[in-house]
């Protein structure tokens, strides 16, 4: 590895600055109440594999969350981030957008090795939803910004898609049913949608969730 860039990846992981890991952590409890012996046929049971697998999920997820964060930081220009300088501050646009590509490139690799087509689509529709609200943020009109079903949906996109589908795939690691995959979903993105919404409600008083 070039010394740099893994520095640059590893910025937002070090003790102290790893933030509240609040994805992996909802990701984590999912999978314990997702992990229990029910009567479906050919579900997989519960075993260390099973959780390892399910904790590559978590993994995954944080690696792509903090990638964005790397990358939206270039776009608004920030200049802090969790309480210390941004990435793209101390070490320049150019290094910050490589590192994000760095993670997302190590997320995908780790992906791979689930060998689950279904949850690998879901993993790649949820960086194509970051980019795509992003890009909402980004190119909204007036008329736009007064509507909350715009609002609503670019959230989806850049908060709710990441633990939504993230739900998902470990709930279909668990060999749990469409239904119950469905519903582990819908518990995401209704959190991730309410994540959101206190988030930005908070930025009018100087605090973060």
């Amino acid at each position: 590895e070039v010394p740099k860039l893994a520095a640059a990846a590893e910025y937002f992981f070090k003790f102290g600055v790893e933030g509240k890991r609040f994805r992996p952590t909802v990701l984590l409890l999912m999978a314990t109440a997702l992990n229990v012996h029910l009567p479906i046929p050919n579900s997989v049971p519960v075993s260390t594999e099973l959780r390892a697998r399910q904790q590559r999920i978590a993994e995954i997820t944080e690696m792509i969350h903090v990638a964005s964060l790397l990358h939206d930081d270039v776009l608004d220009d920030a200049d802090t981030r969790r309480g210390i300088k941004s990435l793209n501050l101390v070490m320049g646009n150019k290094v910050a957008v490589l590192a994000g590509d760095f993670l997302l490139s190590r997320a995908c690799v780790a992906l791979a090795s689930l060998r689950n087509t279904e949850v690998v689509s879901l993993l790649a529709t949820v960086v194509e939803h970051l980019v795509t609200g992003e890009t909402m943020q980004m190119t909204t009109t007036s008329e736009q910004r007064c509507s909350m079903e715009y609002y609503m949906q670019k959230t989806y996109y850049k908060t709710a898609s990441l633990i939504s589908n993230s739900c998902k795939a470990v709930a279909l690691l668990a060999g749990q049913t469409t239904e119950v995959a469905t519903l582990a979903f819908e518990y995401g993105r209704n959190l991730g949608l309410a994540f959101q919404l206190i988030d930005d409600v908070l930025d009018f008083t100087g605090t973060s969730a």
